[in-house]
């Protein structure tokens, strides 16, 4: 995705998330919505969660259509535990990697990514499998978010954060525009807003149990120095509440 793919992104220890990952990131609620409707996913359609991690958006997905759905993780650790909230056993779930996806070509309704796209190094590759397995009439959708969300969010006041998180992520143009040089038509992209209100003491838990990927890439003693400055300005700026409008990017695009 031009110079952002020279931009080396820096390396999550899934094994790591794993232990905790499922007990400090929010449920799905309407982002699931989303997806089915940017994705027209219907019943019986053939649906790839690329990068299913826990299965948090897969399981969800599951219990609101009739589509059969497959999970490809690419880290054993997360997968272990993607299937232990599958009670009906209704997901497939497959061990791969994203960038050479296990899968012939053209056999998918619809795949969709939920904050993917910047753990990946080869971004482009992951895009262009992505096309090469969708179905033709078929959907991506890529749920993001925006650089100018990212200097927007409550994390900017966490020291290193911003800064790390502007180089992972590609920028929803360049997204766009990578999806196009592929030959993906009718790309867009829409933004879901969600007012949150969180007490101050569970917010700055969860930020202290590493809640975003990009928390984890501290070590201990530079995320205990860097906590307690964004403790001090949150109680500061913010109060007993952390009220706040999340804003999620929806790219999405047909074969």
């Amino acid at each position: 995705m031009g110079k952002q793919n020279k931009t080396k992104v820096p390396k999550t220890d899934y094994s790591k998330i794993a232990r905790y990952y499922d007990k400090v990131r929010t449920k799905p609620g309407a982002l699931s919505s989303k997806i089915i409707m940017y994705g027209g996913i219907k019943p019986g359609n053939m649906v790839l969660d690329f990068g299913c991690g826990m299965g948090r958006f897969t399981n969800n997905l599951s219990a609101l259509t009739e589509c059969l759905l497959i999970g490809l993780e690419p880290s054993l650790e997360m997968l272990r535990k993607a299937p232990l909230k599958d009670r009906p056993r209704s997901v497939a779930w497959t061990l791969g990697d994203g960038q050479q996806p296990p899968f012939t070509n053209e056999i998918f309704d619809c795949v969709y990514m939920t904050f993917v796209l910047h753990h990946l190094e080869r971004k482009e590759l992951a895009l262009q499998e992505i096309y090469r397995v969708l179905k033709k009439g078929g959907r991506c959708v890529i749920m993001t978010t925006s650089h100018l969300q990212i200097k927007r969010h409550v994390l900017n006041d966490f020291p290193g954060v911003t800064a790390i998180d502007l180089k992972r992520f590609p920028s929803v143009p360049s997204i766009k525009k990578s999806m196009i040089s592929i030959s993906f038509k009718n790309v867009y992209y829409h933004v879901f807003h969600r007012f949150e209100s969180t007490p101050m003491h569970k917010y700055l838990e969860r930020v202290k149990s590493k809640y975003t990927s990009t928390l984890t890439l501290f070590n201990d003693k530079e995320f205990r120095r860097r906590f307690k400055v964004f403790k001090q300005k949150m109680q500061t700026k913010h109060g007993t509440h952390v009220k706040r409008i999340s804003r999620f990017i929806f790219v999405v695009a047909r074969k």
